[in-house]
């Protein structure tokens, strides 16, 4: 089941490629459906292996463990309205091509969070890249290359450093072959000075895709200059997965590393959670304020994880998986704004409430998740993630809350108050059928986080207690609970 969840995507982007117009949209959608039913089966799934390079000790593993399947379910849930958005939005009219790099996406994306394999989570990381790189190059806004060059120098830089500490990380700690329940109790064998060095490696990836502050600005380019619609933006919500990656890999194979480098991550997320916040509130138009907003979620993503504890931990995976909820939303919302003004400048609105009462509540339902609204998606993981930066430092812990709390509700109602309060410049069509299929998704992933987020944390915490169990000895690959890529084998 694990592999069908990659596989779908990858057959639909095929199918939409090689057909055109509505044959191509058709294939698009029921990929992306046919996904989400896929995910939803994914709790409780058996682990999937097949041998790939034995004498390497690589294998194709795939394992829905842990946090895994709530990230799959949720990016599954937000490409359904991004290829519904995306369909009217390819050039000379036939999107195929933009529908077959979203799917690719999501198939590589899937990859990251299943395989139970390193060498595996490196191909697919690396995957990813591509075809974010083509839909900001092909499809993106005049200034796209400045954007698609920073872009790519940040990603291509951390990578190498990344996998550089992958083919280190077996021969110096002598492990069977690089699964996850190979290298578990050997990686934490090695010593605190080694573990350092490999978890720098680690961290030069995973920073940047998270991303922190001062790695962060091609983030806000990367918005900017992407495609108007939103669906894009929507794929590269969901590709800031540095936070996994560090909880998932870096953080439960090398814990000393982490160790050693938790103050300053901790740190680094703080001021991203705040900077991010504080520059949202400034921002004079829409795109670059969602941009800023996105950067200051993932930083308090990154205070979770860094703050090595159970609730933080557990606090930050269950966050990054309901802001790719709200985050696209709003990115969609901003797509249909658009449509109506042909502009994402602030100055070019106001009053739509008047003609547009529809679409503006549920633009205040969607940046009301997005602030951290209790009953909406992105609250238990906030409050959480917060709690654990608290307890690891009550500075830092203080510092977060002004980005996400203070500044939150500054940005949040300045931006519903300049997009539908005041004099309204003319009446603008509100929202038609097809944008209520795409927004209707979104709607729904942001009360099943915010109403019933137990299951989903539940299995997050799980992997948070392995995540957290420093000591080797004690662990076996076949009692311990399962971890967000590694489960039992």
């Amino acid at each position: 089941m694990s592999f069908v969840t990659i596989l779908i995507p990858l057959l639909g982007a095929l199918l939409a490629r090689l057909t055109r117009g509505r044959l191509a949209a058709a294939a698009a959608f029921a990929s992306t459906v046919a996904t989400f039913v896929a995910a939803l089966f994914l709790p409780g799934a058996e682990a999937a292996r097949f041998a790939w390079l034995p004498a390497l000790g690589i294998e194709l593993g795939f394992d829905p463990a842990g946090a895994s399947w709530v990230l799959v379910t949720s990016a599954a849930l937000a490409m359904i309205p991004a290829v519904l958005a995306a369909v009217r939005h390819g050039r000379g009219g036939d999107a195929s091509g933009f529908l077959a790099l979203l799917l690719i996406m999501q198939a590589s994306l899937n990859g990251v969070f299943l395989a139970s394999d390193l060498v595996l989570v490196y191909v697919f990381w690396e995957a990813t890249l591509i075809p974010s790189l083509l839909m900001l190059g092909l499809y993106g806004r005049e200034r796209r290359r400045g954007a698609v060059t920073k872009y790519l120098v940040y990603a291509v830089s951390g990578s190498f450093l990344m996998l550089a500490s992958i083919l280190a990380l077996r021969p110096l700690s002598g492990a069977a072959s690089y699964a996850f329940v190979d290298l578990l109790p050997a990686a934490r064998s090695l010593d605190a000075v080694v573990q350092t060095w490999l978890f720098a490696g680690f961290a030069a990836a995973f920073a940047v895709k998270l991303p922190l502050f001062p790695l962060h600005s091609w983030l806000i380019d990367f918005h900017r200059e992407n495609h108007p619609s939103g669906a894009a933006d929507v794929a590269g919500t969901l590709y800031k997965v540095g936070g996994f990656g560090f909880f998932a890999w870096a953080i439960p194979l090398l814990p000393l590393g982490a160790q050693a480098f938790q103050p300053y991550l901790l740190a680094l997320a703080a001021v991203s959670a705040v900077w991010g916040g504080l520059a949202a509130t400034q921002q004079g138009d829409l795109k670059s304020m969602l941009a800023y907003m996105s950067l200051s979620h993932m930083g308090i993503i990154g205070v979770g994880v860094f703050s090595l504890t159970e609730a933080g931990m557990t606090g930050a995976m269950t966050l990054l998986a309901a802001q790719m909820l709200s985050t696209s939303g709003l990115f969609l919302l901003s797509g249909m704004l658009y449509a109506r003004r042909h502009d994402f400048a602030f100055e070019a609105y106001g009053g739509l409430a008047k003609s547009a009462p529809a679409l503006a509540g549920v633009t205040l339902l969607v940046l009301f998740a997005a602030i951290g609204v209790p009953g909406l998606s992105n609250f238990p993981g906030e409050f959480l993630a917060l709690m654990g930066g608290f307890a690891a430092s009550p500075g830092l812990g203080g510092l977060a809350v002004i980005g996400s709390v203070i500044a939150a509700g500054v940005y949040g109602v300045n931006t519903y108050q300049r997009l539908y309060q005041g004099k309204p410049h003319d009446r603008v069509p509100d929202l038609g059928p097809r944008e209520v299929m795409i927004l209707a998704p979104i709607v729904a992933g942001i009360l099943w986080f915010g109403l019933a987020p137990a299951p989903q944390i539940t299995s997050i915490d799980a992997a948070t207690q392995v995540a957290l169990t420093t000591d080797a000895a004690s662990e076996s690959p076949r009692s311990a609970p399962p971890l967000a890529l590694g489960g039992e084998r």
